[in-house]
C-alpha cells in the first residue's frame, strides 16, 4: 500500500487556515465541488476532492492545495473513516484500518480491485495532540504512481 502523512490537530489546522485568509483559500460550489483551487484544511477535505499535498516529502501536514480534478493534481480523495474510541492506536493498528477503510473503498471509487490496479493508495490520520482532542479522522486518497500530473478524476477510471 502506498503513504501516509500524519495530520496536525485540530486546533493548528484552524489557525494556519485562518492566518491564510480567503484570498489563497480554495472556493466551492453549492453541490461542493472545488471550482476554484486553493490551500484547504486536510480536516476539509471531501470525497471525490483533487489536491496536491503543500510539501510531499513532509511528514505532517495541516493543509493542501486543493484542484478542480480536470486542472492538474496528484491525489483525489476517496474515503473518509473514523477510528473507535481508545488510546492513541499504535502503528499496527492504523494500518489495519486503514486496510480496512481504504481498499474496499479503492475497488468501488476506482472501479477495480486494488491488487489489479495501477493506482496506490495514501492517507492522512491524525497526530497523538490531534487524537487526544478528538480527531480520530483517517482520510485515504488514490493516486497514479506513474503519472504526479493528473487532469481527470480517478473515479471509475478501472485502471
Amino acid at each position: 500500500m502506498g503513504g501516509l502523512l500524519r495530520r496536525f490537530g485540530w486546533v493548528a489546522v484552524a489557525g494556519a487556515f485562518v492566518v491564510g485568509g480567503a484570498i489563497f483559500a480554495a472556493q466551492r460550489n453549492d453541490a461542493g465541488e472545488i471550482t476554484q483551487g486553493g490551500t484547504l484544511a486536510v480536516g476539509d477535505l471531501r470525497i471525490g476532492d483533487c489536491f496536491d499535498p503543500k510539501d510531499i516529502d513532509a511528514e505532517e501536514a495541516d493543509e493542501v492545495d486543493a484542484r478542480r480534478c480536470d486542472e492538474s493534481h496528484q491525489f483525489e480523495l476517496m474515503a473518509i473513516g473514523n477510528m473507535p474510541d481508545g488510546g492513541y492506536p499504535t502503528d499496527d493498528e492504523f494500518e489495519t484500518f486503514v486496510g480496512n477503510l481504504c481498499l474496499p473503498a479503492f475497488d468501488d471509487y476506482v472501479g477495480m480491485a486494488y491488487e489489479e490496479s495501477r493506482f496506490d493508495v495514501f492517507w492522512y490520520f491524525p497526530l497523538e495532540e490531534g487524537w487526544a482532542a478528538g480527531d480520530h479522522v483517517i482520510q485515504c486518497a488514490v493516486y497514479d504512481p506513474l503519472n504526479s500530473e493528473l487532469t481527470a478524476s480517478l473515479r471509475g477510471a478501472a485502471r
